[in-house]
């Protein structure tokens, strides 16, 4: 039976997973002037080019309908990045959901080719005629000198002209070895940066649960305390989303995911591994600021 119960919730998990992933590759095609949280009240993905009473917001809990000033002067528009209940949502989505909304970057022009060297020139080409002339200039000198050596008096000996070594063509340079290609410089991971300690007047909003790259542990908690079922969770690199505060009937204290793919699971210290929990707040300015919990509050 648990087995079965585990196979159906892989299944259904499955489900959720595709159509979460088709949901935000649609979003991810709407113009830049539309909010990507903007949908109509019977349909996440549709939209109206212009004010309408269908129009509804999917940021963060129930959809909320909009007024006509609204939606003309914020959803529909560029600055739709500013808008409270945008922020809002963006700060509870997933990580890998919210990448999903990323845009693809130009391809970059590749660089033109570089000319072709031109080839060396051969010098032993050029050495080869010169030295046959120097024999022949050599050779036709020592005749004459044989022809006309009777003619010098006795005692005067011919000496015969000392032979030349045949030197044949001079090979080709051999060209350099090529280097090997320089390989790319590796990326470094971003790094996250901390939130301002929370100040009066900022007004608390939400946990978020934050962890590193590795493996983690994920439970499925019942009311009395009890761990019904353990799940594994791997994050290829820092990660956090939104979670609530649960305290069993037994007094276990965990932290439950409210959305995403692990929605329903629970993060339990010390049993889940290394994970910190943040006590986000809302600024006034709409920015957010972030108090970090004690382990021993976890």
């Amino acid at each position: 039976m648990f087995r079965r119960r585990q196979r159906n919730e892989a299944s259904a998990e499955a489900a959720r997973e595709a159509e979460r992933k088709a949901l935000f590759v649609r979003l991810a095609e709407r113009p830049e002037t539309v909010c990507p949280f903007l949908g109509l009240a019977d349909d996440r993905t549709g939209y109206v080019d212009g004010a309408t009473e269908e129009h509804r917001c999917y940021a963060f809990g129930d959809p909320a309908p909009l007024s006509d000033e609204q939606q003309t002067r914020v959803c529909l528009q560029r600055g739709y990045g500013n808008c409270p209940r945008y922020l809002r949502g963006v700060l509870v989505i997933p990580t890998e959901e919210l990448e999903a909304l990323r845009r693809p970057r130009a391809p970059m022009a590749r660089p033109a080719p570089a000319p072709a060297k031109r080839r060396r020139r051969r010098r032993g080409a050029l050495l080869v005629p010169v030295l046959v002339l120097l024999l022949l200039v050599g050779g036709g000198g020592a005749a004459a000198w044989a022809l006309l050596g009777g003619g010098l008096g006795p005692g005067v000996a011919l000496v015969s002209p000392t032979p030349t070594a045949t030197v044949g063509p001079t090979p080709p340079p051999t060209p350099p070895p090529t280097p090997p290609p320089t390989p790319p410089p590796r990326t470094p991971e971003p790094t996250e940066t901390p939130d301002p300690t929370p100040t009066l007047g900022d007004v608390f909003v939400f946990y978020e649960v934050g962890v590193s790259k590795g493996d983690y542990r994920l439970f499925e908690v019942g009311d009395d305390g009890q761990l019904i079922a353990t799940r594994a969770a791997t994050f290829a690199r820092a990660s956090h989303a939104t979670v609530e505060e649960v305290i069993a009937s037994n007094g276990r204290r965990h932290w439950r995911y409210v959305e995403g793919t692990y929605q329903g699971l629970s993060y339990v210290y010390p049993d889940s591994g290394q994970f910190v929990v943040r006590k986000v707040f809302r600024r006034p300015d709409g920015t957010r600021s972030s108090t970090e919990l004690p382990p021993g509050s976890l």
